[in-house]
């Protein structure tokens, strides 16, 4: 078996802050005949990078694989052979290699020249990621921090009013997204969810640029778009909303019947800046005082709450948090874990990173 080289071979690294639509758009470049992407289910650096170290002692590295080949396995549901992986790499392994072997093992079978992982909250690794990759490529998507607030206020199960912490997100990652974008020209694409609503084949064709691919219309052709292990992706598994909501589908402009007010006081407030740099109307609105109490109210209401709004107030910077420990199982999706028993001993206590 060939092995991978870090340093020449064609990858890809998408990142978003949370139901900011990179689920959808990592469908839609994996539909190119060229580029096969993998999404929520790797999270490399969430779960690998630098946790073996060394991999230079054989025995991390096979650690590194086996552990991700059950966690993929039994999450997912899809397979990895770890023997495969260890193949690819060579007597001077590195985190790009490991991370490459991954992906070339997982589609193996697809001969797409552009193998690519999403994985969000994730926008700091992106000078890691390019250097570990000389020859790779990363795409942040933005969204409405308003629809990111409401969509992800209904879908966690983190305690309130933790949610807003999804705020702070998208501030981090749009600071960070347009300033990789000119640090490293050519290399980082920024993609707006709204612009890729309003129009997916010109956005698409942006794409195709950034990557040196020719456009393909089976990117636009949701019902071929696949899932984890090759089969027919189903949007709902990416919607907040579901069937018989009346707003299930409105993904653009939603927080304007769904958002609190004081979660829309606290967003123009704070994401001011990042709202207009998206392009984005404000609501225009004034607020009564008792908007402004409730909005204080809550954005001091828990200490990761008040940690976020210290460093705003602070720093003016936003942060790169999820509410709940992401590497704890029991705070996975139930959805998405196929085998939940597999993780039952991880869930009481401290593991191996899994």
């Amino acid at each position: 078996m060939s092995r991978v080289n870090a340093l020449t071979d064609r990858c890809l690294f998408m990142t978003s802050p949370m139901r900011s639509g990179s689920t959808l758009l990592s469908r839609i470049l994996s539909a190119h005949p060229g580029v096969a992407m993998s999404y929520d289910s790797l999270n490399f650096f969430r779960f690998c990078y630098h946790r073996y170290d060394p991999l230079t002692d054989r025995e991390n590295l096979k650690r590194l694989f086996s552990d991700v080949a059950y966690r993929l396995l039994h999450r997912f549901e899809i397979p990895l052979d770890v023997d495969a992986c260890l193949a690819h790499m060579g007597d001077a392994p590195t985190y790009g290699q490991a991370y490459l072997s991954i992906l070339r093992v997982i589609f193996a079978l697809t001969g797409k020249s552009i193998v690519g992982d999403k994985e969000v909250l994730a926008w700091t690794r992106i000078p890691s990621f390019l250097s570990m990759c000389p020859n790779g490529k990363a795409i942040v998507i933005l969204r409405d921090p308003r629809d990111v607030v409401t969509s992800f206020k209904r879908l966690t199960i983190a305690p309130e009013p933790d949610y807003l912490i999804a705020l702070f997100d998208v501030m981090d990652a749009v600071n960070h997204a347009f300033r990789f974008q000119a640090q490293y020209p050519g290399r980082v694409h920024v993609v707006s969810f709204e612009r890729l609503s309003a129009n997916r084949e010109e956005e698409a064709r942006k794409l195709c640029a950034f990557l040196e691919l020719e456009f393909d219309p089976v990117m636009l052709d949701e019902a071929g778009y696949t899932d984890h292990v090759g089969k027919p992706w189903n949007v709902d598994d990416a919607l907040t909303f579901k069937a018989n909501d009346p707003d299930r589908w409105k993904t653009v402009g939603r927080w304007k019947q769904r958002i609190e007010p004081e979660d829309l006081y606290l967003c123009e407030w704070i994401a001011g800046k990042q709202i207009a740099q998206l392009g984005l109307e404000f609501a225009g609105r004034r607020h009564a005082q008792d908007v402004f109490d409730r909005a204080m109210q809550k954005i001091t209401a828990s200490p990761l709450m008040r940690e976020a709004f210290k460093r705003w107030c602070d720093l003016g910077e936003g942060m790169e948090r999820f509410p709940l420990n992401p590497l704890d199982p029991s705070t996975w999706d139930r959805g998405q874990v196929k085998h939940p028993q597999a993780f039952a001993a991880a869930s009481a206590g401290p593991q191996p990173a899994i």
